[in-house]
């Protein structure tokens, strides 16, 4: 399913970094490698592809890098920085992450005017309005929610189930991402 902000973020990606945000599985990953079909994808939390990122041994003749997860990387504002005043655009690149990256906005914004900044969220009834009758997207955010796995499958209990996991998952990290802070 298409996504409301494509078109711009595409035009974005022209000239700028984009770093996408948002909540843990609200497609994210999945837009950014629906962008353009030739792209290299490093997710820093896979070992091999950490290894990869400090090589920095992306395929250049790419239309898109992109870098998941990468504001674990320690440092990883400066070293996108350094790869953006060296190597410039093209190759276009997209940077995801939890809203944590968002702290790019406010942390010694070594990155300014380099970069755009995109939150995506779950589906509303406008984003799929085009692509799904009105009564029935409104039936679905309400019944299975707006995030793309429950929202497109449409199952109830697969809901539940997802739910559940989700809920876990964002206490558990939001709760440690608090004890850090502190």
């Amino acid at each position: 399913m298409k996504r409301s902000c494509t078109d711009s973020i595409r035009k974005d990606l022209e000239s700028k970094i984009v770093m996408l945000t948002g909540p843990r599985q609200c497609g994210k990953t999945t837009l950014s490698k629906m962008l353009y079909s030739n792209y290299d994808y490093f997710n820093y939390d896979y070992p091999e592809h950490r290894v990869e990122l400090q090589k920095q041994s992306w395929d250049r003749s790419k239309d898109l890098v992109i870098f998941d997860e990468l504001h674990k990387k320690k440092n990883w504002k400066s070293w996108l920085k350094g790869i953006s005043d060296v190597e410039g655009i093209p190759p276009r690149y997209i940077v995801t992450g939890s809203a944590r990256l968002d702290t790019a906005r406010k942390a010694g914004d070594s990155l300014a005017g380099r970069y755009f900044l995109y939150q995506l969220h779950p589906f509303d009834i406008k984003e799929v309005q085009h692509q799904v009758p009105h009564e029935e997207a409104l039936e679905r955010i309400l019944t299975v929610s707006g995030f793309p796995e429950p929202f497109l499958k449409n199952e109830s209990q697969l809901y539940r189930r997802w739910k559940k996991t989700h809920t876990d998952i964002i206490l558990d990290s939001e709760i440690s991402w608090a004890t850090m802070r502190t």
